[in-house]
């Protein structure tokens, strides 16, 4: 009884928002509808839709989310494995950079990338402003400094310690060099840690407001898209944005940009479930 009580607590949400995307905005204000809608549509489904151009939010989205993930993973196993198997010059310094990386909230450092990415290049030579790019996005990710990247290079680091130091003994042995030992030996017996990091890391930036927000005035994404669905839905289904519309009323359109937006992110966590369980246990989260 207890866990359908907790069940239902945490499913509440998601419970009302099908609830809404599926009912005319007129429900809204029947005290006797509370969860089965008395007039079923899938017009506000189709409203918000065309309202988010989803079609080419959804492509830009994937692009952005894809790449960037991919790009992530790569640099975050690469820092993982130098930090769980080599021992270096300043290592402690930088392994307390990579926890400062998960505790300092990334509002503190936008200000200065915004310089950074405005004027982008070596003073005096070149300059190029990035503004408005996918670089953006790209180029942290690659250097090892994307949305929440010091959590998925902590990831890598228990992943490879759990690794038996004899795979790499072996492999000096046969004649491999350390990146050979990486790509050949190590990589594959740390897949579950890359599904875990690239999973972790596609619901991130999917969900990321604040960065792209920062760094982007005409890139449409999911969740710029939804911030701004209040003016677009206005917009679209009465040609102004100053249209008053009771705010019960414009509930329901919210809630079906909402469930459009983490219906593709649910769909992959079907799908995907039984190896991101597999690979949180192997990398250690559970302790």
């Amino acid at each position: 009884m207890i866990l359908f009580g907790l069940g239902f607590v945490i499913m509440y949400p998601v419970i009302y928002m099908v609830s809404c995307a599926f009912r005319e905005r007129n429900d809204m204000n029947n005290p006797s509808v509370i969860w089965i809608p008395q007039n079923f549509t899938l017009s506000v489904i189709r409203d918000t839709v065309k309202a988010m151009d989803f079609g080419n939010t959804l492509k830009n989205t994937l692009f952005l989310n894809i790449g960037c993930s991919l790009v992530q993973v790569c640099s975050c196993a690469v820092t993982g494995y130098g930090f769980a198997r080599y021992n270096f010059r300043g290592k402690k310094f930088f392994f307390a950079i990579v926890i400062m990386m998960i505790i300092v909230p990334p509002q503190i450092i936008s200000l200065p990338l915004y310089t950074q990415f405005m004027n982008f290049g070596i003073k005096g030579l070149f300059t190029v402003n990035l503004i408005d790019s996918m670089l953006t996005m790209y180029l942290p990710a690659l250097t090892g400094n994307g949305i929440r990247s010091g959590l998925m290079i902590l990831i890598f680091i228990q992943s490879f310690k759990g690794l038996p130091k004899e795979l790499e003994d072996a492999s000096y042995i046969d004649g491999c060099g350390p990146f050979r030992t990486f790509v050949s030996v190590m990589l594959p017996n740390a897949i579950p840690a890359f599904v875990t990091v690239f999973l972790f890391s596609f619901v991130f930036y999917w969900n990321d407001h604040y960065m792209s927000t920062s760094f982007f005035t005409n890139t449409k994404t999911i969740a710029v898209v939804l911030e701004n669905l209040d003016g677009e839905l206005k917009k679209n289904l009465f040609n102004t944005a100053t249209v008053q519309i009771s705010p019960r009323e414009e509930i329901v359109w919210k809630e079906a940009g909402c469930l459009i937006s983490i219906a593709p992110v649910m769909l992959i966590y079907v799908f995907l479930q039984k190896h991101f369980t597999e690979g949180i246990v192997c990398t250690g989260l559970v302790m």
